[in-house]
């Protein structure tokens, strides 16, 4: 009966993985990408934010108030400023909302301002729908692949749906590949790098799966959960407890209710409220702040704050007054226990809860997570291109390992690409046309890779050049802030731009040296035992 439920469990983990395994590498890559987008890459990414430091609160006070004056009366009852700290926007961004529209607009309608932090010079104005303005806020690369992991660009619901379902399939193949490898303790140290690459690859996929599994549960979990929560559990949770209200359910779980408008004025003190927190919270950042019923007497003012010694994001609510209220979780002032959790699981899948160090571990294990479903099918595919009665011939052996190179490799070429595409488009393109670059190259190129492993080459030497593609393009972007930027890796005044862009030329150097060393010595000891074969 055991070996039996083993067998079953063994088919189950093999189709799974089999199925699946392609995207799950994108997901998990990408996501391993997200984890530093925001703030590390997105400030080396953007000039405006490479001197900056905290802004001056009287200087924040003055531009919302001398702006305020500038629009309609209705658009003062909701303001949105979202700071300069690389976690949304690269310039200071106010937002002036209705949210009943306009003469013009029968939707949500704002008029928005954003200043250059470096020296607050008005540089955008907008008028216009508040959804037209989000949606095509200035991206850039590390924005680009981290938007990209959540829903794969494809759009809600399909693409949270197709995220949230990788993140079971995850939970399911981890949890199966336990309970199928019965010698646990003797695979936790089992690594021989001097075998053949699929032994290599075996014992790689069994320790990575072995020793990062409690990492791996907690990514399916959580990927599943924040990509199946709005587009199936919210309806589901507002079927059973609100009838099927959605509204009603959002509204119990909205942190900023809507304004009492009193009619009475009281200059709201913005400059108060940001020293208070600053000086509540010095180690926290703050990322936005939203001013409901500005200059009313009925004011309050919420501020999100990340880090410091909170593990999730907070908010605080004041009085317009300037009088600390409360600190609640992103859901609000509701008790319990499942609110608690539900607040930990951004943090716990990104891996923004303790500082830059606990960021490159999780890094480190998301790379593992996408290696994972990638080595198992190639060992799937090699168990089946060996014996004395293989079921998948040389050929289809190697068509099947250049499909997993233009595809796998095709989405880290892509992805390489970006980013000495972003030096480029910084010192030459206006920021406002950004936009306009990033899909399109990202996409072609991807597309591209994936139509050159339709190319009978060997498939090692597609591997070569995919790997020489990824460490040019990475070791470019330093020549090219020295060439080109004002601030770069020796004249920044900043640590992180110096460690990032000394870390993409030393990734690239490894990467290529593994692509000319590594596999060209493979390649000869291939072609000695003249097992290379070329569809």
């Amino acid at each position: 009966m055991k070996s039996i439920t083993l067998k079953k469990l063994f088919l189950l983990h093999s189709w799974v993985g089999i199925i699946t395994a392609i995207l799950l590498f994108i997901v998990c890559f990408t996501g391993a990408l997200a984890v530093l987008s925001r703030p590390e890459l997105k400030i080396w990414a953007n000039p405006e934010l490479h001197q900056l430091s905290t802004l001056p609160s009287e200087k924040i006070t003055e531009i919302i108030n001398t702006y305020h004056k500038t629009v309609p009366k209705g658009f003062g009852e909701n303001i949105h400023v979202y700071l300069p700290t690389g976690h949304n926007t690269h310039l200071l961004t106010v937002l002036f909302e209705s949210h009943h529209g306009d003469e013009n607009y029968s939707e949500a309608a704002a008029y928005a301002y954003q200043f250059d932090p470096r020296n607050y010079q008005l540089v955008n104005e907008y008028y216009g729908t508040t959804s037209y303005f989000y949606e095509h806020r200035k991206t850039d690369a590390p924005s680009f692949i981290g938007h990209f992991h959540a829903d794969l660009h494809l759009g809600r619901p399909i693409g949270l749906i197709l995220t949230g379902f990788l993140g079971l399939t995850l939970l399911v193949s981890t949890v199966t590949g336990l309970f199928i490898h019965r010698q646990f303790f003797k695979e936790l140290f089992t690594f021989r790098r001097k075998k053949p690459l699929d032994v290599i690859i075996n014992d790689g996929h069994k320790i990575m799966g072995i020793w990062g599994s409690l990492f791996h549960v907690i990514i399916g979990f959580t990927g599943a959960f924040l990509g199946l929560a709005t587009v199936i559990l919210l309806p589901a949770a507002a079927f059973v407890s609100f009838g099927g209200d959605q509204d009603k359910l959002i509204e119990k779980f909205t942190a900023i209710p809507e304004p009492v408008i009193s009619e009475q004025f009281q200059a709201t003190d913005i400059n108060t409220i940001l020293h208070d927190a600053q000086t509540r919270y010095p180690k926290a950042k703050i990322v936005d702040l939203t001013i409901m019923a500005h200059n009313d007497a009925n004011a309050e003012v919420y501020m999100r704050l990340i880090g410091g010694e909170q593990v999730a994001s907070q908010l605080l609510k004041y009085h317009g007054s300037g009088e600390f209220v409360k600190s609640m979780s992103r859901f609000g002032d509701i008790p319990g226990t499942s609110i608690k959790v539900l607040e930990l699981l951004f943090p716990l899948h990104f891996g923004n809860f303790a500082g830059l160090f606990v960021k490159l571990i999780w890094v480190f294990l998301g790379l593992t997570t996408a290696l994972l479903p990638l080595s198992g099918m190639m060992m799937w595919l090699s168990k089946r291109s060996r014996g004395n009665n293989p079921t998948l011939s040389q050929q289809a052996y190697q068509r099947w390992n250049r499909i997993i190179i233009g595809t796998c490799g095709g989405l880290v070429t892509a992805c390489a690409i970006l980013f000495p595409t972003q030096v480029i488009l910084n010192n030459f393109v206006d920021s406002a046309l950004h936009n306009n670059y990033f899909a399109p190259l990202f996409f072609y190129s991807w597309v591209a890779w994936c139509l050159i492993a339709f190319i009978p080459l060997n498939y090692y030497r597609f591997l070569q050049l995919t790997l020489l593609t990824i460490g040019l393009a990475c070791c470019a972007i330093l020549p090219l802030n020295l060439l080109f930027s004002s601030s770069h890796a020796f004249t920044a005044n900043n640590l992180l731009i110096s460690v990032v862009d000394i870390s993409f030329f030393v990734i690239g150097s490894v990467v290529i040296y593994c692509a000319i060393s590594k596999l060209s010595a493979r390649l000869t000891t291939k072609k000695m035992a003249k097992q290379g074969v070329v569809v």
